[in-house]
Parts: C-alpha cells; structure tokens; sequence
C-alpha cells in the first residue's frame, strides 16, 4: 500500500491509480501525440513546449516546462508502446551542464477500459537521484503526478481526480481539494454541510456529535425509494487535521475510517483510509458501486467548498 522505499533516493516508488471518462485509445493517445501532451503534462499552471515526442520504442521526449517558480528542461525516451494497453517510458529532469540528468525515472502505465471508462495504473520508479537539489522534487512527485493526472481528466472529459488503492482489507481514497483544510473539516463534521455532499448530496443527518465517544448517523433515500442509513462512532477528534470513526451501513458491521488532511501545494489532500473485517467484506463494497458513489460525493464536495 505504501510508496516503497523509506528515503527519497534511487528505488523509490509510487503508484497511482485514476479512473478517466474516456475510451482507453484516447489516454493512451494523450501520452504519446505532442499536442494533447502539452495540454496536461506537469502540475496545475504548467506550461509546456514540447521540442520532441517521438512515439516508438527508444524515441527521445524533450521538451521545456514552465510554472511558478520553475521553467526547466525535461528528457526522456519511450521503451515500450503497446496501444492502448501498456505503456513504458523514461523520464529524466535536472540536466547537468556537462550532460547527464539528475533524476531518471521509469514511468509504467496500464490502460484498463470498461464500459466506456478507462482506469490508468501508474508505477514510477527512480532509477537514478544525484544531488542534493533533487531531494525536494522527489518530495513533490506523488502531488505533480496526481495534479498532471487531474488535468489529464479535464482534457479528457471528466475523472482523473481521485486515487483509489486496494490492499490487504484496507482500501484508500485521496483526493485533493481547493479550500484550506479548515473548511475541509467542517465539512466532515458541521452537520448542514455534511449533508450537502455525501452520498452526493442525497441524505438526511439524523446525529452528528463530533467527539469521541459520540455518535453519528445519516439517512438516505435511494432513487427507487428505499431507504438506508450510515451510522458509527467518532474514536479520536484532532482539527483540521485527523478523523477517526467508524461506519456501518443498515445493519452490517461496522469498519473503521481515518481521515488525514495535509496541505500540499497550496491545496488540501482528504486521505481516507478504510479497513475492513475481511477480503470478503472489502469486495463487497467494491462490487456494489463503491467507487462511483465516492468519485460522485468527492465531486459534490468540490462543488460546494468551490462555491463558500
């Protein structure tokens, strides 16, 4: 589940996992055609001008990126294409005067379609750091990939926002917002806010005491009628910055939540991990919609910290 590698340095690893409303031939295309690159690649408010984007095995990638604070050169060179499933590609940053890069990173994706939706599993490996200054940017990488991925999403049609990761009986969500973490806090715990975006908007808050020990407790109504509740306890109260309670839904057992929020970025990062009794259990919630009922609740939630 974790990024692997314990300092930043050559091994370091990180997976990303985003699901995008789009063909997979489309994301896929958005890698390897020069102007659908330069539309998204880097973080938000990067610039791209794209010298180089040749699409074959052992075809160079050159081109210059610009943003608050920063305009330098990226290299790379693409190993294996395999469209619109597999794709493999180096790239390298901090170029020395003298030639050579201070940072090689191998790029891995996998392209997933279905039902019109693609699911993109990114796995970056540094193959290469030398140098003090390439510490900081290694620091930030996860947060510039998940950013380039987000714009990804926009040029795309819809998605790319949200991670979701999947491990031994535990399942994680992040997702960054635009608000400070204060505001994304009361809207985890003030009970009208609430309301507004879980279950994408469509519940009734029928408890709502945020300390530990006490209960919580939200009523929906299903479009065909029906009606369920999520329910639990609140075990540790830290604001703004940590959520520990438990949640269960009608009558099965209830699994614990953490909620983690960090600034990155001039952003607030909502981490949510989820850990279940069983394999069995976590399968289940994945089966019945789980993904698409948070990417929908996320969305509202950005909805509505966009318009406070």
């Amino acid at each position: 589940m974790a990024d692997q590698a314990t300092t930043l340095g050559a091994g370091y690893e990180i997976t990303l996992t985003r699901t995008f409303k789009a063909p997979a031939a489309l994301v896929f295309d958005c890698f390897t055609d020069s102007d659908h690159f330069a539309k998204w690649w880097g973080p938000l408010a990067c610039t791209n001008i794209i010298h180089r984007l040749d699409a074959r095995p052992g075809g160079e990638i050159s081109l210059r990126m610009a943003g608050p604070g920063y305009d330098h050169v990226m290299g790379g060179e693409f190993i294996e294409i395999d469209r619109p499933r597999r794709l493999v590609f180096l790239s390298k940053a901090f170029e020395a005067p003298g030639g050579g890069w201070g940072i090689v990173n191998r790029n891995t994706l996998t392209f997933e379609e279905r039902d019109g939706a693609t699911r993109l599993t990114l796995r970056t490996r540094v193959e290469r750091a030398e140098g003090e200054l390439v510490l900081g940017a290694l620091g930030g990488m996860k947060a510039g990939w998940g950013q380039s991925l987000e714009r990804l999403g926009d040029l795309v049609g819809g998605g790319g926002k949200i991670d979701f990761e999947i491990g031994d009986k535990v399942v994680v969500v992040t997702r960054a917002f635009d608000a400070p973490p204060e505001r994304v806090w009361n809207a985890l715990t003030q009970p009208e806010l609430f309301a507004r975006w879980w279950c994408a908007g469509g519940g009734v808050v029928e408890a709502m005491d945020v300390r530990p020990g006490g209960e919580w407790s939200l009523r929906q109504t299903a479009p065909d009628g029906s009606t369920h509740r999520f329910w639990g306890e609140y075990r540790q109260v830290e604001p703004p910055t940590r959520l520990v309670l438990t949640q269960g839904f009608d009558a099965h057992e209830a699994i614990e939540v953490v909620h983690v929020l960090t600034r990155e970025w001039g952003r607030t990062v909502l981490t949510r991990t989820m850990t279940f009794p069983s394999n069995a259990y976590r399968d289940g919630m994945m089966g019945a919609g789980f993904e698409a009922g948070v990417t929908e609740s996320y969305d509202q939630l950005a909805a509505l910290l966009a318009a406070a």
